[in-house]
């Protein structure tokens, strides 16, 4: 049932995900259609100054009527998402740059603004097309654009003739520039909302990773990560003959803390006595919860005798902690059973030996470590 549910979270999640993406490609189309208006509006002006002939803005205003009808269809219907560039940004690039040249051919006495204007088309690509099909673009729009050049020759120019014609050049270059800017600054907000993505993406997989490797309440290793702590130390043993010693240790009369304390008190005693060990050990040894009240200290290059000397500072270290402050009349104390590795001898036979020698201990009284040959 739970599985099922989370199914159904998953494809929630997902269809609102596509839905936000759909209004946001949605709302690109308009602000497209916006400037397209903007420069239908500039290039009529030029028509009524009498410098482009009125088709030249019949054929433009269908050109760009045709390209955003187009591009709403697709994502309106959804048939952007069959395809791997679902923002169709280069189809909508390469017929804007069409476009624009198409005027410029048919009129060439007002090219300048219309080619100037291509900084807005390629600026509102390449926020999201990839390099390699940024340069076939511009490859292909600098090849066109010399041919047409070369067609009409002398008779491409800026129309500023008249003091009307100025004047709307210079709307169309303010407009230029305006665009262009705006074009940038979304790209910096895109790239800082990205960069904080990949923040918070690193935070998370730090995260992952300390539920991973880590015990979430003592912050020391988990079984798991011991295990295979104890693999790669067995492996280490075998191939250089150097062994270690490992260390089950067990809280004594845990369960009283508990009972008599309660289990706020309980975990605050299993975390206090974590830090304890962290303190006392070495920086090559490895320290985890093994299971409940139950830790596990694998101390590298160190033979049991060595690791019982390790096991009397680690309890001297317990003994002088003000475990009152936890709980009045709180004493802590623990029962170890210690073993070496032995040459050949699994994990599991390792950590049977440890596991004996704990019961002995505890046996014996607790409060002690006992080694296992």
């Amino acid at each position: 049932m739970f599985e099922g549910e989370a199914k159904l979270e998953k494809a929630a999640k997902a269809q609102r995900s596509r839905e936000r993406d759909r209004r946001q490609r949605l709302l690109w189309t308009a602000a497209t259609a916006s400037s397209y208006a903007f420069d239908a509006l500039v290039l009529g002006l030029f028509v009524a100054a009498g410098t482009v002939p009125l088709p030249v803005f019949s054929y433009f205003v269908a050109g760009a009527a045709a390209i955003c009808l187009t591009t709403y269809a697709v994502y309106a219907g959804g048939w952007n998402l069959k395809v791997r560039d679902q923002n169709v940004i280069w189809p909508q690039t390469a017929a804007a740059v069409a476009v624009h040249l198409m005027v410029v051919a048919l009129a060439p006495q007002a090219a300048f603004p219309l080619l100037a204007n291509l900084f807005t088309v390629f600026a509102f690509g390449l926020i999201w097309l990839s390099l390699r099909t940024s340069i076939v673009l511009w490859v292909l729009s600098i090849i066109a654009t010399g041919a047409i050049l070369l067609t009409v020759g002398g008779r491409a120019g800026a129309a500023t003739s008249t003091p009307f014609e100025v004047l709307v050049t210079w709307l169309c270059f303010s407009a230029i520039m305006g665009r262009c800017l705006v074009l940038s600054v979304y790209a910096n907000d895109l790239r800082a909302r990205l960069a904080e993505g990949r923040r918070r993406l690193a935070v998370s997989l730090e995260q992952i990773q300390e539920l991973v490797h880590y015990d979430e309440l003592t912050k020391a290793y988990n079984r798991r990560t011991l295990i295979q702590r104890l693999e790669q130390e067995r492996s280490r043993a075998e191939r250089t003959k150097a062994g270690f010693s490992i260390a089950l240790m067990d809280i004594d009369h845990f369960k009283a803390v508990n009972d008599a304390h309660g289990h706020a008190a309980g975990d605050e005693v299993l975390r206090a006595y974590a830090a304890t060990v962290q303190a006392a050990m070495r920086d090559t040894d490895v320290f985890g919860r093994y299971g409940g009240e139950e830790f596990l200290l694998i101390l590298t290059a160190t033979t049991p005798a060595s690791a019982s000397v390790a096991l009397e500072r680690i309890g001297a270290g317990l003994a002088e902690r003000d475990w009152p402050a936890i709980a009045p009349g709180l004493r802590v104390t623990q029962s170890v059973g210690i073993a070496g590795y032995r040459s050949g001898e699994s994990i599991a036979q390792l950590l049977k030996r440890a596991d004996e020698a704990l019961y002995e201990a505890k046996g014996a009284g607790r409060n002690r470590a006992v080694i296992k040959d």
